[in-house]
């Protein structure tokens, strides 16, 4: 095969591998920055909130850093308001977190909501694991302002495909480095 087409095909990989490494770090953002719902603040203990496109969902919770949240001391339940069904919550296996280095957010469950009008509540109870409290209690940090502490419902995506991001990501760079460096080498790669 004449050289000269052999790194052509190489360079080829580099758009190719741009076109996925942009397409797969799009497709991992969503798992962050999901349209916002509802912000409730902790201290209302609950609210109201409407679902009119039907899918997939993530509850966050917002406050300062560095500050121990009151996750440990409330157990949230979310009810379709006409048929009073409870909504199944389903806990976050990755738990995402972000923050801007003052406030952040992490996310406690995701769940699947029809079209239809929701209740959010605080009950008694926990939203974490015994081991998970007993560590939070033994770390000696400042509680949260509960007045800054807030309970967020984002539009979200399957947890399948972030899963699938992470893949992609690494195949987008390997084609773009992979393919700028082949086909610099292809002299003596193939002599």
């Amino acid at each position: 095969m004449n050289l000269i087409l052999i790194r052509i095909l190489f360079f080829c990989l580099i758009p190719i591998g741009i076109f996925i490494l942009v397409k797969a770090i799009q497709l991992f953002r969503k798992t962050f920055n999901g349209k916002l719902i509802i912000e409730i603040p902790y201290l209302q203990n609950g609210g109201k909130f409407s679902v009119t496109k039907a899918g997939n969902f993530a509850i966050w919770q917002k406050g300062q850093m560095f500050k121990r949240t009151p996750v440990d001391k409330f157990k949230l339940h979310i009810v379709e308001q006409l048929t009073k069904e409870e909504i199944k919550l389903y806990f976050s296996i990755l738990r995402p977190h972000t923050n801007n280095f003052s406030t952040g957010r992490m996310e406690l469950y995701r769940f699947y909501a029809p079209i239809g009008n929701y209740q959010i509540e605080f009950r008694e109870g926990s939203n974490v694991s015994k081991l998970e409290s007993l560590v939070s209690s033994i770390i000696p940090v400042k509680s949260v302002d509960l007045a800054k502490y807030f309970i967020e419902i984002r539009e979200s995506q399957s947890q399948l495909m972030t899963f699938l991001a992470i893949p992609m990501i690494l195949l987008g760079m390997f084609g773009t480095i992979g393919g700028l460096v082949l086909g610099i080498l292809a002299d003596q790669i193939f002599k």
